[in-house]
């Protein structure tokens, strides 16, 4: 079973077709339990708290299959960088790489710092990327969302909920830039080629801005372009948008399509304030980021390159009933 070459070739293989014909396969656990082996993942991401506490999400889903897999002697360990700051890439990088790795989870939001970090690591060590990807490099596995269909989606919901005839959709690309953001952009933009009467307008936004610096620059906006019949925020920064123009009873309704069920998206869902949410499915990117790494390095097993979570639409409706 081991090919040690201590039988006769005719015993191998009357053995190794006894094998083949119950379908026998090592038990792993018992194996590894034997050795003492322990396995490290290491997880680079944001701090959860950032994105207006988008990170907590797939956080979640990382802690819960931390949490499923200790009996198999597989240990997480998260290192965290600021998402608005190229050099904390590099800086948390270098940290992580004094640490003993079996593999890794990432998400590569920030593209220059992450294409330096990821030259530094051994071609050996089996990466995931989740939420985010970076063109020319091939991870081991992506899992997220199909970012330009995403897009198109809202173009589609805008279009058919939109009050006006005419007027302005203002499309917030959230700064600093990553692929997953351009993909939902474009995504939007492309649908909207068939809109008569409507024309999007890309508006740039500080991802790190406060509340109150984002009510500023928006009320800056809409003074200009008092036709505003649309806003289409692609990343969890929704609220903010939500709260600038709910604090302002006098503007007229307008249709409000952002992203993920966060606790002050959802509380603005159900006031009315936010029409749609557009859900990546955050905490599950997380989870089946460990796994796909667990059933790689531990299982010994074949990983799809591509794991696609469902693009799912909450409203005030279903939001109670939703989840990740």
């Amino acid at each position: 079973m081991h090919s040690r070459g201590r039988v006769h070739p005719e015993t191998e293989k009357r053995v190794r077709r006894v094998l083949k014909e119950l379908n026998y396969r090592t038990n792993v656990f018992a194996k590894h339990l034997k050795m003492g082996r322990t396995f490290n993942f290491s997880v680079l991401m944001p701090k959860p708290q950032q994105d207006s506490y988008y990170w907590s999400l797939p956080y979640r889903g990382i802690r819960k299959a931390q949490e499923e897999l200790l009996s198999h002697k597989v240990r997480v360990n998260f290192f965290f960088f600021d998402r608005f700051d190229e050099k904390s890439v590099l800086n948390t990088g270098r940290r992580l790489l004094r640490n003993n790795s079996d593999g890794l989870l990432t998400a590569p939001v920030l593209p220059e710092g992450f294409s330096r970090f990821l030259n530094d690591l051994s071609p050996e060590l089996p990466v995931v990327f989740f939420d985010s990807y970076l063109p020319g490099i091939k991870p081991l596995a992506f899992i997220g969302q199909d970012a330009f269909r995403s897009g198109l989606l809202a173009s589609r919901l805008m279009r058919q909920t939109v009050h006006r005839p005419s007027g302005l959709v203002a499309v917030i690309k959230i700064l600093p830039e990553d692929y997953h953001i351009a993909g939902r952009i474009e995504g939007f933009l492309q649908g909207s080629r068939d809109w008569s009467g409507l024309r999007p307008q890309t508006l740039d936004l500080v991802g790190s801005w406060s509340a109150a610096d984002t009510a500023r620059y928006l009320e800056s906006f809409y003074r200009r372009h008092r036709d505003l019949a649309g806003i289409f925020v692609t990343n969890a920064m929704t609220h903010k948008v939500a709260e600038w123009w709910k604090s302002n009873s006098e503007k007229e309704k307008i249709i409000l399509i952002g992203y993920d069920p966060i606790p002050r998206n959802i509380a603005l869902l159900k006031a009315g304030a936010i029409d749609f949410l557009i859900s990546q499915q955050s905490e599950r990117q997380g989870y089946e980021g460990i796994y796909a790494l667990f059933r790689k390095v531990v299982l010994g097993e074949e990983v799809k390159s591509k794991i696609m979570t469902q693009i799912d639409i909450i409203t005030v409706d279903n939001v109670d009933y939703y989840q990740s």
